[in-house]
């Protein structure tokens, strides 16, 4: 599984009580396999916050557990959404 340098720096030092909204990629785009890692995440105290193109989900979750959602099946990548444009610019509004 990918991990974006900024996942991989949470998920070795999560900090406690902070959360952080990330995309994940799901390895299959497949309807059951959106549902069974969005049933997953919420397992681990995430929320899927909306389904986004090309396969992915934005969810929000504690830092903490970033470790729990890198042993979930059916993921591929775990990146920020900052990181790739979906958390929104206040720049942009301007």
């Amino acid at each position: 599984m990918y991990l974006s340098h900024p996942v991989r720096r949470m998920r070795e030092n999560p900090q406690e009580g902070e959360t952080v909204t990330l995309v994940v990629e799901l390895s299959d785009t497949q309807e059951a396999e959106a549902s069974a890692v969005g049933d997953a995440i919420e397992g681990i105290g995430g929320s899927v916050e909306k389904e986004l193109p090309f396969g992915s989900l934005q969810v929000t979750l504690q830092q903490t557990a970033i470790e729990d959602l890198c042993s979930v099946e059916g993921i591929s990548a775990l990146k920020t959404a900052n990181t790739i444009g979906y958390a929104g610019d206040a720049g942009e509004d301007v």
